[in-house]
């Protein structure tokens, strides 16, 4: 039924049985058809000439056997002339099949070698496809570790920063204390209980810039299994270490505890993600220099949720940066002041490793930093 192109046969056979069958049929129709009009006629010129006074009988036979002789002559001709016909538009569709045969066995073959060559590409993809992919995962765990990494080195900047600030009020005590002891030993006016309660007031304050050193240590270490904490607790330590650059920058931090909660998590993670939402109000609030600069931290629950939202009154986010504001290394902030890594590795804290979710909106007053997570 088909031939070694897969072409079926009956495409090429079935316009010739088509031709020869409507050949016939014409031809065999056409000779029935002249024959009875041709009996007709004879019969209606014998019965007009009967009717005729001088009437002979011999000479209408010899006239009826010329007008059969005739149409038998004809009638021959046209079966000349269809055979002539059939051969002639047999031998047409012969060559328009050949030439068709040629145009669809060369479609065919054009056909299967796209085919082929695609099947090459494929089976070359196949064999390239494990170590693209392998490649990619080795780039994609490369990528992560820079990114870890200039986090780790942004998050020490900030360490740096805040510890300077909380340095700053004890070295400014402890250098007064050491000038008044200069003063009084070159007035010879020291005595022993000044120097000692100088000692001990100098003592304080190096015991507390030792504890600032090991909370920063301690913030900044990560958890390693999950547990149950206290929010507004781990929320007090981020706000501490805030504290002395808050109170620096003259901003004021409200603490708004409407109904605390104890959820499941990684407390210390937890308490960076507070900071880094806090630093960035202040940030925005000392960068557009607000008037009566305010940060809102808002504690609430609502049946199994925690809800904690990070709100400043700064003017809020431009719309344009929303769906921007959690990708890496985007930062609304000049280069030199900010990584663009903060809000994407706290996002990444708070919804891949604590399955909840941290979302920004406007309010009138400024952007809301909203974590939700499941108590």
């Amino acid at each position: 039924m088909f031939n070694k192109e897969g072409i079926p046969f009956f495409i090429i056979i079935v316009p010739f049985l088509a031709i020869l069958f409507i050949s016939f049929f014409s031809t065999s129709y056409y000779l029935k058809l002249t024959n009875s009009s041709f009996k007709t006629d004879i019969k209606e010129f014998q019965q007009l000439y009967i009717l005729n006074k001088n009437y002979d009988k011999n000479k209408l036979l010899k006239i009826i056997k010329q007008k059969e002789k005739l149409h038998e002559i004809r009638q021959n001709e046209f079966k000349d002339f269809m055979l002539v016909l059939t051969v002639i538009v047999f031998v047409f569709m012969v060559l328009f099949s050949i030439l068709m045969n040629t145009i669809i066995h060369d479609v065919i073959k054009k056909y299967k070698k796209r085919v082929e060559n695609r099947e090459e590409r494929l089976e070359l993809l196949n064999k390239t496809l494990v170590t693209k992919v392998r490649k990619g995962i080795e780039d994609g765990k490369q990528k992560d570790k820079a990114i870890l990494q200039q986090s780790k080195l942004a998050r020490m900047g900030e360490m740096i920063s805040m510890i300077a600030h909380q340095w700053r009020q004890p070295l400014t005590e402890i250098s007064g204390t050491l000038m008044e002891l200069e003063t009084a030993t070159r007035f010879k006016k020291v005595t022993n209980e000044h120097i000692l309660t100088s000692i001990e007031k100098s003592d304080k304050m190096i015991e507390f810039m030792s504890n600032t050193i090991d909370d920063f240590r301690n913030f900044y270490k990560p958890d390693k299994k999950k547990e149950v904490f206290d929010v507004l607790d781990s929320c007090k330590k981020a706000i501490n270490l805030a504290s002395a650059s808050l109170e620096d920058s003259l901003i004021i931090l409200d603490l708004d505890v409407k109904e605390n909660k104890f959820i499941n998590g990684y407390p210390t993670e937890f308490a960076q993600v507070i900071l880094n939402l806090i630093s960035n109000a202040k940030d925005i609030l000392v960068e557009r220099k607000i008037e009566n600069p305010k940060i809102t931290l808002e504690i609430k629950s609502d049946r199994s949720l925690c809800i904690i939202k990070v709100k400043d009154n700064a003017g809020g986010l431009e719309e344009k940066y929303f769906d921007l504001i959690f990708d890496p290394y985007f930062s609304t902030k000049e280069s030199s002041k900010g990584t663009g890594l903060g809000l994407y590795i706290s996002k990444l804290i708070i919804e891949k490793n604590m399955g909840g979710e941290l979302s920004v909106e406007n309010s009138k007053e400024g952007a809301v930093f909203k974590i939700v997570l499941l108590g």
